[in-house]
């Protein structure tokens, strides 16, 4: 399965290299392939939101905001041991702006302000989500260098 579309690669902006699995996700406590699926088909399913495809019930919108893997990492396990790297900072700064603009285009839907909603979407959105992209690469990379020694 091909992660990002032509048509949202588009929508996002070039994203440099492929975030690999390089370290075992269990020693991380966090796979960043998935997380970064994950972001991916959120962004998907905002578009389709946008579109009209509402879910059921506004419940099923706030799921998104209560339940991510990252937003877990980023507060905990992450924090700890990697916290003092500007990559996790980037990450951590580019994830909360995602979910924030996420949740402004969700409650533009349910305002009824279709055509601002879907503004936001393809601008502050779709960025923030590049950017969670490229920083997740970045993360990986600084975590995969390794340690310089001096003598």
């Amino acid at each position: 399965m091909q992660l990002i579309s032509e048509k949202m690669g588009q929508e996002i902006g070039k994203v440099p290299n492929r975030i690999s699995r390089e370290h075992d996700p269990e020693a991380l406590g966090i796979d960043f392939v998935d997380v970064a699926e994950s972001h991916v088909l959120f962004f998907g399913r905002v578009k389709d939101f946008v579109h009209g495809e509402l879910p059921e019930t506004k419940s099923d919108l706030s799921e998104f905001d209560r339940n991510c893997e990252l937003e877990v990492w980023l507060q905990g396990i992450g924090a700890s041991r990697f916290g003092q790297l500007r990559s996790f900072i980037r990450l951590y700064e580019a994830h909360f702006e995602f979910h924030r603009h996420a949740s402004e285009v969700l409650a533009m839907i349910h305002a009824g302000s279709w055509i601002a909603a879907e503004h936001l979407r393809r601008s502050e959105l779709s960025q923030a989500l590049r950017r969670v992209l490229i920083s997740l690469t970045e993360l990986n990379e600084s975590i995969n260098k390794p340690a310089v020694s001096v003598s």
